[in-house]
């Protein structure tokens, strides 16, 4: 088991001397890990962490600790509380931010997990079942960056089989936790049910599944390396150069857009929006989640915050009109102090008061050759549906269509009279 210290100084280029968190359980793989590492040359700091669903949580903190006072090792001690919701989920997320917290204490990136070559079995297994992305499929890695901590799970080529007869050799205090042998998870009815008999039909599956992941894994990056040429820091997907794409390109490309705004996927999403993105329909949204859609907008898709747009119609004073704190409209009879910033509008005679409102179905322009529909001029200038939602059309009071922000102004009303307005939208703070 020497071969970890060798992997983390030669393989994943980890200083030597440096601090490592190590998060440990007390069961026998995290023990096990604590074990190896304290004969390096790493300076080791300890997290425990107690989900107050087991009474024997608090018979596995003081091993721990008696562990780590026996070495003078520090120790971090957390208690988790999840009252509702998905606990898996919700506990991992809360385990993360404490061990980030102890890392930032202690100031080193490193975080080290005592996953090992059983558990990427069983994660690569729920991977197929549920859908994923290629990286998804290849199972956990053994080591990656996210923010600016590096993850790295040091055991998890090692089988579980090793560890135990590491723990027995070395005489390493471990307990079982007795919910590791119950099926009401997912992973424990692969661990009891499916991977018995999987390794009853090949003595070498474990070798075969690091073989599978080490491939699958080399393949991603691969691929990867070529999505980020064509997905810049913008992360918008050019829709005629998507086109071209191989098929293994195009599906990453959509993942490493989703997968840098942090949000759900799985292989029904990625195909459901390739699907949209090789369409001829220009305008096109799939939701990604209650918040975020991704935006197919003619050339052009990306991910937006989904922004709820409700109609809205404001009768006009003379003077500055508040738009629901969305834009400021000031209108003015008189020319007088009148910059260029204002739009000048010529008519001979208009039902007053004036309106403004966001567009509806059945707008209708007036040109001198005669009307177009509003949404076919949009369509015609190639401006994207979620534009379209928000821009401001002025009316008077029988809705004749005076003006539309930035595309239209009505040159049909005579030039007896002259009005002018001006837009300014209001900024606001993310």
């Amino acid at each position: 088991m020497n071969r970890i210290i060798t992997l983390l100084k030669n393989e994943l280029k980890i200083p030597l001397k440096s601090t490592l968190i190590l998060s440990v359980s007390g069961g026998v793989d995290s023990m096990v890990m604590l074990s190896i590492l304290r004969e390096s040359p790493y300076q080791l700091v300890v997290v425990h962490f107690n989900h107050l669903k087991r009474d024997a949580s608090v018979i596995e903190k003081d091993l721990v600790e008696s562990y780590c006072q026996k070495y003078e090792i520090p120790f971090h001690y957390y208690t988790i509380s999840i009252k509702s919701g998905n606990f898996h989920h919700k506990a991992h997320q809360m385990r993360m931010h404490y061990l980030n917290e102890a890392a930032t204490l202690n100031k080193t990136p490193y975080i080290l997990t005592a996953h090992h070559l059983d558990d990427l079995f069983e994660n690569v297994l729920i991977k197929l079942t549920r859908g994923s992305n290629l990286l998804g499929y290849a199972g956990m890695q053994m080591m990656h960056t996210e923010d600016s901590f590096v993850y790295i799970k040091p055991l998890l080529y090692t089988s579980k089989e090793e560890i135990i007869e590491y723990a027995e050799t070395n005489k390493v205090p471990f307990l079982v936790d007795e919910s590791n042998e119950e099926n009401n998870y997912l992973r424990n009815r692969y661990r009891h049910a499916i991977v018995p008999i999987m390794k009853q039909e090949n003595e070498q599956l474990l070798d075969q599944i690091k073989h599978y992941h080490n491939q699958i894994t080399h393949a991603f990056y691969f691929i990867r390396k070529t999505t980020k040429t064509l997905v810049n820091d913008d992360l918008i997907i050019h829709i005629n150069q998507y086109k071209t794409c191989d098929d293994a390109i195009k599906d990453d490309m959509v993942a490493y857009v989703i997968e840098q705004h942090s949000l759900p996927l799985s292989n029904e999403a990625i195909q459901k929006i390739k699907k949209m993105l090789l369409s001829s329909k220009p305008n096109q949204i799939f939701k990604l989640n209650n918040e975020y859609a991704m935006i197919k907008a003619y050339d052009k898709a990306y991910i937006k915050k989904l922004s709820s747009i409700k109609p809205v119609k404001i009768k006009i004073k003379e003077g500055v009109n508040d738009l629901l704190n969305m834009a400021i409209f000031t209108f003015s009879l008189k020319s007088e102090a009148i910059t260029e910033d204002f739009t000048k509008l010529c008519y001979n005679k208009l039902a007053f008061p004036l309106w403004i409102r966001h567009r509806e179905d059945g707008d209708l322009l007036a040109f001198e050759y005669g009307h177009k529909k509003l949404k076919k001029l949009l369509i015609d200038l190639k401006i994207p549906n979620e534009e379209r939602q928000k821009l401001w059309v002025l009316t008077d009071k029988n809705n004749r269509i005076l003006w539309v922000e930035k595309y239209y102004i009505n040159q049909t009303l005579g030039d007896s009279n002259t009005l002018y307005f001006q837009l300014k939208e209001v900024k606001k703070h993310e």
